[in-house]
């Protein structure tokens, strides 16, 4: 009885050591950062024009602008702020309380808002926020047709942080508005907030300077004092980023954390595939712990880890294969 007892003892020590081998894919969170932060404005004001998008520029950040179509005026402008990097966000045609709209309206407000901005951007807009915060049924109905991703807001205490361990709800993302009232301590206590639980919060800003300039607006002294934080801090590893920037990245980890690996003989094979809308060009940077003498290939190109062995995969794709697993 010895040797049966042998030759087993050695077969389960040797798929041990094989599945022990077996090489982990690991998306790193927020493009390989320790906290994400997106810098949202509102309502297409001229003051976002005159002011936000000249201090961004200086600060070298890049934002989202979420437009009114029926109040967009100089276009030439935005185009030249998507142009430089900002990214433009569908916030309906009128702006309407979801009360007062119809069945019809509900769809023409999102339907049509998002034709001309595709039209007139030259881009597919998939992002979305709701006018006052307010959801309906209907409203966001069309939202998921047309969007990948819509920020709300944190109403009801919820917490406004989203962490990459967790599945979001993709059409309710919470942001936190900004007010008249707070000076730019509170606003870098967020950022802080973000750094401590390592998660991704979103600004929601209106006016700046002058209450002509729109809801709720920010004193230019303390916006240009939370640029400056905000500049700081990215050398501590914030990512700052657009909404649909980082939306758009951590939806693809999530799908491709979820996705199993087809496995056979020293081969892993991963497949997905990504939602419909979803924008093109995502990059998600992993690290592939494990195995010896690996090989990583997308599509018949061999992809080649940094120097801190991170990986770059096209979400595009819809298919990873690592060799090399024992």
């Amino acid at each position: 009885m010895a040797k049966p007892v042998h030759t087993m003892l050695v077969c389960v020590l040797f798929v041990g050591l094989s599945f022990a081998q077996t090489p982990t894919l690991r998306v790193l969170p927020w493009n390989d950062h320790l906290a994400a932060v997106s810098l949202t404005f509102d309502d297409a004001r001229p003051a976002q024009l005159d002011v936000v998008v000249p201090e961004l520029n200086k600060h070298h950040l890049q934002a989202t602008f979420f437009v009114i179509v029926s109040k967009l005026t100089r276009l030439d402008d935005w185009r030249r702020a998507q142009a430089q990097g900002h990214e433009i966000g569908n916030h309906t045609v009128t702006h309407e309380h979801p009360e007062v709209l119809t069945r019809a309206s509900e769809e023409t407000e999102v339907e049509d808002a998002k034709k001309f901005l595709d039209s007139n951007f030259n881009s597919n807009v998939v992002i979305f926020a709701y006018p006052y915060a307010e959801l309906s049924p209907g409203l966001v109905f069309w939202v998921k047709k047309y969007d990948f991703a819509a920020r709300s807001w944190h109403g009801n205490n919820d917490f406004p942080y989203i962490t990459a361990d967790v599945e979001p709800d993709w059409y309710n993302l919470p942001s936190q508005p900004a007010y008249t009232k707070y000076d730019a301590a509170v606003y870098k206590s967020w950022i802080d907030k973000a750094f401590a639980v390592h998660a991704w919060t979103v600004f929601q800003i209106h006016g700046i300077g002058d209450p002509s300039t729109g809801f709720e607006p920010i004193p230019t002294d303390t916006f240009l004092s939370l640029l400056d934080y905000v500049t700081a801090e990215e050398s501590r590893g914030l990512w700052v980023a657009p909404f649909g920037t980082v939306a758009a990245y951590l939806r693809a980890q999530k799908i491709l954390e979820a996705a199993i690996p087809q496995v056979r003989s020293g081969e892993e094979r991963f497949v997905w595939n990504a939602p419909d809308p979803f924008p093109s060009g995502v990059v998600l940077k992993a690290a592939i712990e494990g195995g010896t003498h690996l090989h990583v290939y997308q599509g018949n190109r061999e992809l080649r880890p940094s120097k801190a062995g991170i990986y770059s995969i096209s979400f595009d794709s819809g298919e990873l294969i690592v060799r090399g697993a024992r």
